[in-house]
């Protein structure tokens, strides 16, 4: 009996062993896990705050865009043609030095996007802003009114207003 005894002492500590180690992989397996999804909430809660930053910086050089349109009537305004188109043009090159950052933002909110309806309002905003500044250019040249300025920046804020909504849409 005393051999048996051994045995079973034996057998059974192998047991605990082996228990012991089923055990501890199974903490360890767990606590990889639980580190895996703490890491994969935190690269989406970053990337949240990146599109976030993204779209507001677009936004608000949309709407600095916004204030030099606003200069824009009282250029038109201007009755000696050749004083306007001159203004025109100053103007217009003011636009294009607001234009370097207003594009670099639509990249950058495009890139960070999560949904294409995002993606498609940025665009727009992009494509309307471009519509304004090639009517002052056709208005400069004297090829159509003053009232396609107003037109397009009508179509302008329009689009500004679809990115906003399109926007928080997507951050529901």
């Amino acid at each position: 009996m005393g051999d048996t005894g051994l045995w079973i002492a034996g057998l059974t500590g192998a047991t605990a062993v082996l228990a012991s180690w089923v055990t501890s992989r199974g903490h360890v397996r767990a606590a990889r896990l639980q580190a895996e999804i703490l890491k994969a909430a935190q690269e989406e809660t970053r990337q949240g705050e990146v599109r976030r930053a993204s779209y507001l910086a677009f936004l608000e050089q949309a709407h600095l865009m916004g204030v030099e349109f606003r200069q824009t009537p009282s250029v038109l305004s201007i009755e000696d043609q050749q004083h306007r188109r001159a203004r025109l043009e100053e103007h217009r090159a003011r636009l294009r030095e607001v234009y370097g950052p207003f594009r670099h933002t639509c990249q950058v909110a495009t890139v960070h996007a999560r949904s294409s309806s995002a993606i498609e309002a940025c665009d727009r905003v992009f494509a309307a802003s471009r519509t304004v500044y090639m009517a002052l250019g056709d208005i400069a040249d004297g090829v159509i009114g003053a009232s396609a300025f107003y037109t397009a920046l009508d179509q302008y804020w329009t689009a500004v207003d679809s990115l906003g909504k399109a926007v928080r849409l997507e951050e529901s």
